[in-house]
């Protein structure tokens, strides 16, 4: 990819339609992502400002954001300072990785202010900083950097803003055409000039200067096979957009979308994480437990032997050997000299009565573990699958099975519903995509004659063909494609997927959500198909 200077120098140019807008809302959907909307010319524009250190960029966007209900510190004073304000001017700084935005607004009193936004894309020093110019100093930042991290410069509320450090590389879009010359027949165009990077360095290199100069200037938004992006013509194998922020729409939609999601369900996937942990400890350790009460037969025969042969046991000997009729051989038999032939006989019958019990309690506890462990792969399954708003029903799921404790709930988190795909024939078909949609999908959408999906023996959606019982093969082949890709079998070939009526399902009571059980089924065999599945969404 290649969000250089020169990028940034095209991307500059295209938001200069929002130049005299005016800033409507500001909210920071994301932990280093910022979003305004600016009205302009008549129309809305949504501007995102992304700091992140790998998706760092400037563009209008089109996607839809899932804003926070608690705004952070830094949205609070942005919208002090900038809601209802006007965008003057919006400009590069040289060539380099940096754009301010100047902004006119009121103060408190309602004098004039000049505010500046700044919005510095340089991979992990990536940075969105409010300044007041008149003075210099810096209002807030999305990420604060003190002395100890950056002895250069500091961006902390309060300190002088300094400019990241300067070197004496030129504009090449205003550079002469002596230094173009000078610097292709020397192949220095990234010492020379400022903002090129490396893809940029090897599309203009070796060309003459007037061919530099037209390649530099050419706006292609385009994206590449071998996936880089860039607003120059890199090569000749890629696909052309109509402007640099769809084309970053595009590229960044499962990209940005993965990293958003992994943001939003951090704590999530931890809590989740450590419960599978603690689980499968248990489980090893309650297995080992039942493997020691293998012993319990053992103790009744001890016990059934001491009572037949009870003038043979001695009281004053710590064993006594006796003929096994269980084995035909002989076994010795240890004794506690406090006490009596016949207490000892009840001891060994005591012990196994004790570890016969162990075993049926274990044997629960161990049934209880392993459908706790079964439960949060599911939920597992459903986080490497679900999208930034599929992440709050998640989390609600947890809350509501008590793996996330909240003390404070004003009321029950409205749930989506499940994902609609539509076969060839024009049959719906249902996807749950977290355990509570499974649920929901499985006993209360299903009806008689519906059939359900389910991959076989993974953790995945349960999915259900819906108001045709007499699907084709074709729409039977699409379903199991569903229940194969939103599973974690969705990378992988010739999937087994079991069918059967969404009536013969059993669900045991007391089972956590999207738990059931069957038999009878058939099995079918299919391999997912990513981009067939994606366009046959149909949008909630």
């Amino acid at each position: 990819m290649s969000f250089d200077g020169i990028f940034l120098h095209h991307m500059t140019a295209e938001l200069q339609l929002l130049v005299g807008g005016r800033i409507q809302k500001i909210n920071q959907p994301f932990e280093q992502e910022l979003v305004l909307t600016v009205r302009a010319n008549g129309k809305s524009h949504k501007l995102l400002l992304s700091a992140h250190p790998v998706f760092g960029r400037v563009q209008l966007t089109k996607t839809d954001f899932q804003n926070p209900q608690n705004p952070t510190n830094f949205v609070m004073i942005l919208r002090k300072y900038l809601a209802g304000s006007f965008i003057e001017k919006i400009e590069q700084v040289g060539n380099d990785r940096q754009i301010i935005f100047h902004i006119s607004t009121k103060d408190e009193i309602g004098d004039m202010m000049k505010i500046a936004l700044i919005a510095e894309i340089m991979g992990k020093h990536s940075n969105i900083i409010l300044l007041e110019q008149t003075s210099g100093k810096i209002i807030e930042s999305i990420k604060h950097i003190g002395f100890s991290q950056n002895q250069y410069r500091t961006i902390l509320p309060g300190s002088t803003y300094i400019t990241p450090p300067l070197t004496n590389a030129i504009n090449p879009f205003v550079s002469t055409d002596e230094k173009i010359f000078d610097a292709l027949q020397t192949d220095s165009l990234s010492k020379v000039f400022q903002g090129i990077g490396r893809d940029s360095r090897e599309a203009l290199s070796g060309l003459s200067v007037n061919d530099f100069k037209q390649k530099l200037t050419n706006v292609v938004p385009s994206i590449y096979s071998d996936d880089r992006f860039s607003s120059i013509q890199l090569t000749d194998d890629f696909v052309k957009f109509d402007d640099l922020s769809e084309m970053l729409d595009i590229y960044y939609a499962d990209k940005a979308e993965r990293d958003r999601v992994k943001q939003v369900a951090s704590s999530v996937i931890k809590k989740v994480q450590n419960e599978l942990k603690k689980n499968r400890d248990k489980l090893k350790k309650q297995e080992t437990e039942l493997s020691a009460t293998d012993k319990a037969e053992i103790f009744r025969q001890k016990g059934e032997l001491l009572n037949t042969f009870l003038q043979q046991v001695p009281n004053d000997k710590p064993s006594v050997t006796l003929e096994n009729y269980y084995t035909d051989k002989p076994i010795e038999i240890a004794l506690d000299l406090s006490r009596t032939p016949v207490q000892n006989a009840q001891r060994y019958f005591h012990r196994y009565q004790k570890l016969k019990q162990a075993v049926k309690f274990l044997g629960e506890q161990i049934e209880q573990t392993k459908q706790a462990i079964t439960y949060l792969e599911s939920v597992e399954s459903n986080l490497s699958n679900a999208d930034v708003p599929e992440i709050a029903d998640i989390r609600e799921e947890l809350i509501q099975t008590g793996y996330i404790k909240q003390k404070y709930r004003n009321k029950k988190q409205k749930m989506l519903p499940p994902e609609k795909y539509q076969a060839p024939d024009g049959t719906i078909i249902l996807v749950g995509k977290n355990n509570l949609q499974n649920e929901q999908v499985t006993f209360k959408l299903s009806r008689r004659g519906d059939l359900w999906f389910h991959v076989k023996d993974i953790p995945g959606s349960h999915v259900l063909i819906t108001g045709n019982p007499t699907p084709s093969d074709e729409t039977i082949t699409f379903a199991g494609e569903l229940a194969a890709y939103f599973s974690k079998a969705r990378h992988s070939n010739l999937v087994q997927v079991d069918v059967l009526e969404a009536k013969k399902l059993h669900k045991p009571t007391g089972t956590a959500p999207g738990f059931v059980t069957y038999d009878r089924e058939k099995t079918i065999r299919v391999t997912p198909d990513e981009e067939i599945i994606k366009a046959r969404k149909i949008s909630r």
